[in-house]
């Protein structure tokens, strides 16, 4: 059978924008909003089965041309808003870049803080985004009304917590009457990032500056230094090996949301790359 594993970081911590190494701080600005976003990716295109997810952030001067950039009904579809058009002029590149014409809108933010499900019409879109900013959601297609059953696994730090706080959880009855809460979150510590114990709260310039022979050696073996009184990329090998035999034993797809280190060593599992490659694989 085909198994369905979603891996993702979570959203960026006030480490990550200091560039300190470890630590269990919270989401940055930027990773607040990742973790709304990842919120809808989940409802959408884990449950829903959406396809193709484009989540896109316009300025309130670009809502302003928003409806230039929106149709009513693309041939052959049973109606709703699409895109039309090029997006390559919104500020949000990231989001913009993943845009294609004909693509549904499902959810949109705008003067509400919370995501709603997007109106089928472009005069109503516009009324409910009305002077902006605003954050669209698109897809190939709209979501199917039959959910599929699906995990959520975290590690146990802060950032990785508050990227799942916003999942909805939804129960669903399944034969015999058994309820299946959808991305009930279950947390494992084991999915935690790889501890770089003395170096706690540094960045990488103080740790050069500071112990400049540690930081060659970091360079030199990626993958078996252990940072003084903390972890190697190894440990958490041997930390992940249960982890690893239960995410191959269920059959739901899974979301699993936890940290580079970790994160760069279950993909190298999962389609073959040799572990020793795994510190430079990005996610």
């Amino acid at each position: 059978y085909r198994h369905t594993v979603y891996l993702t970081t979570a959203g960026e911590t006030e480490y990550n924008r200091l560039r300190k190494l470890g630590g269990n701080s919270g989401l940055s600005e930027l990773g607040r909003e990742f973790a709304y976003r990842f919120a809808e990716f989940a409802d959408v295109a884990v449950i829903g089965q959406a396809s193709d997810f484009a989540c896109v952030t316009l300025t309130a001067g670009e809502v302003g041309s928003l409806k230039q950039r929106l149709t009513a009904v693309p041939t052959g579809t049973s109606g709703g808003v699409f895109s039309k058009g090029s997006w390559d002029d919104v500020t949000d590149r990231a989001g913009a870049n993943t845009i294609k014409p004909g693509m549904r809108l499902v959810r949109l933010r705008g003067q509400r803080s919370e995501f709603e499900d997007a109106p089928r019409s472009a005069v109503a879109v516009l009324d409910a985004i009305g002077s902006g900013p605003a954050t669209l959601i698109f897809t190939h297609h709209d979501r199917t009304p039959a959910q599929v059953r699906a995990r959520l696994w975290t590690s146990a730090l802060s950032s990785a917590q508050q990227t799942v706080a916003h999942v909805r959880q939804t129960s669903l009855t399944m034969e015999h009457g058994k309820a299946w809460q959808q991305l009930m979150p279950k947390t494992y510590r084991n999915l935690d990032e790889v501890y770089v114990g003395e170096y706690e709260g540094l960045s990488e310039e103080d740790v050069q500056k500071r112990q400049p022979k540690e930081a060659e050696l970091h360079t030199l073996d990626k993958l078996g230094y252990r940072y003084p009184r903390g972890e190697s990329y190894y440990d958490v090998i041997a930390r992940l090996d249960d982890y690893i035999l239960q995410l191959e034993s269920v059959q739901e797809p899974v979301v699993v949301v936890s940290h580079q280190a970790v994160l760069s060593l279950i993909y190298a599992y999962l389609v073959g790359i040799p572990r020793e490659k795994a510190p430079e694989i990005e996610m």
